[in-house]
Order: structure tokens, then sequence, then C-alpha cells
């Protein structure tokens, strides 16, 4: 058994312990109070050798190999909950009411923590800096990345490549298993905030007002169209229309209405074609309705591409420490998104993103779940595996 497996493995009821802790008590984003003083607690047991907070609920710790100088890696997790009730049943389900770790970000905290202490004890087997960034917010737009990069987080040593993983429930019930993809990997994300107004009325006398409810009906219908009709069919989006509201009472024909709808596009192009269009019919639903329709763009996350030199990396070194069953190249690309994405795009910094198979077969539920149930073990591959990488990079 290899030095990182076997240290993992003696660490392992250590991180289930801190796992469960930071179950327990989520926090949702840039409120992760309590979660990031527990990370530098953490880091400081396991003697980190710098501790920094670029911004209020956010930790990064460097990490120098006692070989000297050398590149400087990143290691990325995030560490927020969602505003979702827990039904999974676990005796350390969450202990705040509505909030919990549905997407495994208890599971990065985790691993990322325990990918330093194992780095820490073999420091001294490798020239360079491991910089471990654990990121508020990823769950929440704007995000917490483009801040931390406006914050310098690649920078001070400059960082030469980043990596970050997810867990991911399996149909199957394969644990461990690393998911590789070359390219763009995850969705960009923008949400259109879209009111409609019109002009209100007594109920019995329709003719007198614009119904903004009836309007926003049929914009709602006119938007399926975007995708189905002006989107390439080789090329890939989505867009749903995922909150509507309006009216004050039932004998009153409503003269507001409002709707948020989030695009999730795999291309430049379709974004760009899918916004326009968005604003094309809403202009136009509009005019018909006699109602004035306001659009506001909120940019949300780009596309993330996975440097194919990183991906190949990733591969031989998760091969070579857990074996070649634990590595899969996918088809075609998760259709999430990931803030993870900027610290890459915006400092022109070589990335990979990973999936990582975490369990339950037949009583699969999907992220953000209130009922998702992730197997522990993935820790230990999440561990060895991200060691593994991180000590690669360096030694190339």
């Amino acid at each position: 058994m290899s030095e990182i497996k076997t240290y993992v493995d003696r660490i392992f009821d250590e991180l289930v312990a801190i796992r469960r802790d930071i179950h327990a008590h989520p926090e949702v984003g840039m409120q992760e109070v309590r979660t990031s003083a527990l990370i530098r607690r953490e880091l400081e047991k396991m003697g980190m050798d710098e501790i920094q907070q670029p911004l209020p609920t956010a930790v990064v710790g460097l990490l120098h190999g006692g070989k000297g100088p050398g590149k400087c890696v990143a290691l990325r997790a995030d560490i927020d909950a969602l505003p979702v009730h827990e039904e999974s049943g676990v005796p350390f389900a969450s202990q705040t009411e509505g909030v919990t770790h549905a997407c495994g970000h208890d599971l990065h905290t985790t691993m990322l923590l325990g990918t330093a202490k194992t780095l820490c004890h073999m420091r001294d087997s490798f020239a360079g800096t491991v910089k471990f960034i654990f990121e508020p917010s990823e769950d929440t737009m704007p995000g917490g990345a483009r801040a931390l990069v406006a914050a310098g987080v690649m920078e001070n040593p400059h960082v030469d490549a980043i990596f970050g993983q997810h867990v991911c429930p399996s149909e199957n019930d394969t644990v461990g298993r690393m998911q590789l993809y070359k390219g763009y990997f995850t969705s960009a994300v923008d949400l259109f905030h879209i009111a409609v107004h019109g002009k209100s009325g007594h109920g019995a006398a329709p003719h007198t007002a614009h119904d903004a409810i009836a309007c926003a009906g049929y914009l709602i219908t006119a938007l399926q169209t975007v995708v189905s009709r002006r989107i390439d069919p080789m090329d890939s989006a989505v867009l749903t229309v995922g909150t509507m509201s309006g009216g004050d009472a039932v004998n009153i024909t409503a003269g507001e209405a409002r709707m948020v709808a989030v695009l999730r596009s795999f291309s430049d192009t379709a974004r760009d074609t899918a916004i326009e269009e968005v604003n094309r019919i809403c202009k136009g639903i509009g005019f018909a309705f006699g109602c004035d329709i306001e659009v506001k763009l909120e940019e949300g996350y780009a596309l993330q591409y996975n440097d194919g030199a990183m991906i190949d990396l990733v591969e031989q070194a998760v091969t070579e420490e857990l074996g070649a069953d634990k590595v899969i190249h996918l088809d075609r690309p998760f259709s999430g998104s990931e803030d993870f994405s900027f610290f890459g795009k915006l400092t022109n910094t070589p990335s990979a993103f990973m999936m990582i198979d975490a369990g339950h077969g037949e009583h699969m539920v999907s992220l953000h779940n209130g009922k998702i149930v992730f197997d522990e073990n993935v820790m230990r591959s999440g561990v060895a595996g991200m060691s593994a990488v991180a000590l690669k990079y360096l030694a190339e």
C-alpha cells in the first residue's frame, strides 16, 4: 500500500467526524462563519505554513514543500450549504432548520482538509507550494470565486494550475471513481429577472385593464421556443422559468407579474443567441398585450474548460495511486454549473474539474434533494486522488 493510502486510512475516522460535524451545522453562502472557523482550526492543528482569510468566510492555506521552491498548484473546495430541508434520516442530520448540505460541500471541505493533512505529512517529499482554497457561496450567485480572484487568491505565489472535484450520486453504487472529461465540462448559467408591467383593473371589467398574468402566461409558453427553435440542434441549452408571481386579489386584474428564468448553455454562441431571443420575445409579447416587459440579465457562471494536459495528469496520478478502475472518461459534459470556472477563465490558468462517484445505487436521488445520502468512503479516493494529483503536478 502506498504512503498516501496508508496515511488516508489512518486519518479516515477523523475525517468522518469532521464531515459529520460540518454536515450537522450547515451554513448558506457568505454565512459560513462556524465552518470557516473549523477549517482554520484544522489547518492550524496540522501545521499549515500560512493561513489567509481573503473574504470574511473564505480560508486559504499555503503549504511549502520541504525540498525548496517550485511550482504552485491550487486545490479548491466549496464550503456552503443549501436552503433545503433535510430528509436524509442520517443520525448526524442538519441541526439548522431549512438548511442542509444537499450538494456534498461538507464532503468537499473535508476531503480538502484531508488532502491538506496528507500533504503536510508528506511535505518533505516535494518542492513547490500547494494552495488550499476553501471557497464560500458557490451555490448562491454571484458565487465566491470571482471575489476570491479579485482579492488576489491566484497570486502570491502565482498559481500555475488549479484542480477541483465534486461528489455525485451514482446509479450503479460505485464509490470513489473519478469522472474525467476534456474541454468544456460544465455549463454556463445566467438568470433573467423579468417584470411584466400591465394595468390593473376590476376583475369584472377586464377590457379596462392590461392583464399582466395573462401576458406572463403567454410569455412562459413562448420562451419554450428559444431552445427548440432558435438554438442549433447540434448545440445545447436549457431555459427554465423557475419562479413566477403576480396579482394581489382574485377580483383584481393583475397589473404586475414577475418571473425568474435560468439559462444553461454549453457554448458562447448558444448563450448569445438565447439572450437575444429572450429579449426579442419579451418585447413582442409585451407589445401584443399592451404591457411593458422589463428584462434584467444577471450574468452567472462561465463555462468550465478542462485543460487536456491537466486531465491527462489527473488520469495518470489517480490510476497510479488508486488503480485504473477508479477512472472513467465521460462521453458528454455535465449539465450543471460551477463557479470554479472563474479561477481558470479570469486568470488564464490551466484547470481541471472532476466529478467523483459517491453512491447510492437504487436509493439514489439527485444533488440538491433533501433526501440525498452519500457514501463517506468517497473521501478515501477523494483525498488520496487529489493528494496524488498535487504531488504529480509539482514533480513534473
